[in-house]
């Protein structure tokens, strides 16, 4: 190649990433500020804000009453009375506190602000947030390549990072999806640092609030890292010792008693459950899309349900079987086992909302680095570029109120309710692909 064609190419490769950060940034900051005018935004922050109140007022005895009519759901009248307030004024319940008591001291500073205030600062950490888990990636994922695609492969992180759809979801929802995220690319961090014991440490604040990261600190166990589940044990205690201080033994056991009456419950067939149980609700079942009710779900279901469970976990098992250190590159190795490990935490999970759905962030840049150092044949180059489409497409939810009843009747209508199950199910098959690889 020429000196000039180089020169070319260099600026060329500058130049589209100028472009795409500069056109990340100001969508991220459009989307965000924009969404406030959602007619619902910020409803998944309700509990959250009310929780922060109820610690205020030390009336925890609150947070654990919950309705049998359907998930997540409480009937308390601090609950419902700001959900009538914000969101739906005739609505017999409201969304509900699902945590561990001892997490509402996060929401205690926010107690004292009108609700609207306060779900916009809350607004403001999750852009924050985002933001930093997407500098923690980079951080913690130094370029190893070319170095004249250092900067052209930086900008498609920013980018991939600022406009991936779940991301953005969660920004109106006001969910803890990115909090959470972000605790674990601080573990990451660490962990890539090869500081394991802060990086468990930074894992176990999250594990007793959503449960499903807990497979991470299973993963640890297997491959005898015991620093990182010393640490992880250390804090996710520490946050139950929390819990405990605030609402006592009684309060432990009714919470656990409502984590245990919601495991025994019927799947949930809303549209925007993005897991192997959402995918078959609405393929062979015919509840209501657009409910958040459990429901009884058919023995025949139940079978072929576990049964993808087991041959999916099973599969990522048989892959994982060679330790990272034993493969001719130990930490893309690693990297590719905890992507593999994040799919089975989503997709293996009863019920995994697509805001869930941001944890693919970390999986698609794996990818995305592991093909660019890498051999990247037309077929991989286009199954990629699919699964990313589907994930970030929310299948039909968008057209859902103009069509419940064809959604209810047609069968093709309900498939594609799970375009975004479809495409992380083929992202976790180029990572199976990827990691078997490994030499």
């Amino acid at each position: 190649m020429s000196t000039q064609s180089s020169v070319s190419v260099n600026n060329a490769f500058h130049l589209t990433a100028a472009l795409l950060i500069a056109f990340a940034c100001a969508f991220f900051v459009y989307y965000g500020v924009n969404t406030i005018n959602d007619p619902v935004f910020g409803i998944d922050f309700s509990p959250y804000y009310v929780a922060g109140q109820l610690a205020a007022a030390g009336n925890f005895q609150s947070l654990t009453v919950h309705s049998n009519a359907g998930m997540f759901t409480s009937n308390a009248e601090p609950f419902l009375d700001n959900f009538r307030k914000y969101f739906f004024p005739d609505s017999p319940l409201a969304t509900g506190w699902v945590y561990l008591p001892g997490y509402a001291w996060l929401f205690r500073p926010f107690a004292g602000l009108e609700f609207p205030v306060a779900a916009r600062i809350w607004l403001g950490v999750n852009l924050l947030l985002t933001c930093a888990l997407i500098a923690l990636v980079l951080r913690a994922r130094h370029w190893q390549g070319d170095p004249s695609l250092a900067t052209w492969r930086t900008a498609w992180i920013i980018f991939l990072g600022l406009t991936f759809q779940p991301m953005l979801d969660n920004l109106w929802h006001g969910n803890v999806s990115i909090l959470i995220l972000f605790c674990f690319g601080l573990g990451y961090w660490f962990l890539r640092r090869q500081n394991h014991l802060l990086a468990g440490l930074a894992l176990g604040l999250i594990v007793p609030l959503k449960f499903y990261p807990a497979l991470m600190v299973v993963y640890f166990v297997w491959r005898r890292n015991w620093a990182l589940v010393i640490g992880a044990v250390i804090s996710s205690l520490a946050m139950v010792a929390l819990s405990w201080l605030t609402v006592g033994t009684s309060g432990i056991l009714a919470y656990g008693q409502m984590i245990f009456s919601e495991l025994r419950a019927g799947g949930v067939p809303a549209f925007n459950n993005q897991s192997i149980t959402g995918f078959l609700l609405h393929t062979l079942t015919f509840g209501d899309v657009n409910g958040w009710q459990n429901m009884s779900v058919p023995l025949l279901v139940t079978i072929l349900r576990y049964a993808l469970i087991l041959g999916f976990v099973g599969g990522v098992v048989w892959v994982l079987r060679r330790p990272p250190e034993k493969t001719s590159n130990p930490a893309m190795a690693q990297d590719l086992d905890l992507a593999l490990v994040i799919g089975v935490m989503l997709l293996a999970s009863p019920v995994t909302w697509y805001h869930y759905y941001v944890w693919l962030f970390l999986p698609i840049v794996i990818l995305f680095d592991y093909f660019l150092a890498g051999t990247l044949t037309r077929q991989r180059t286009w199954l990629f570029a699919v699964a990313y489409g589907l994930i970030v497409v929310q299948g039909i939810s968008m057209i859902r109120p103009f069509a419940a009843q064809a959604i209810q009747e047609i069968w093709l209508l309900r498939l594609l309710l799970s375009t975004s199950f479809l495409g992380a199910f083929l992202l976790m098959y180029l990572l199976w692909q990827a990691r078997r690889e490994m030499t």
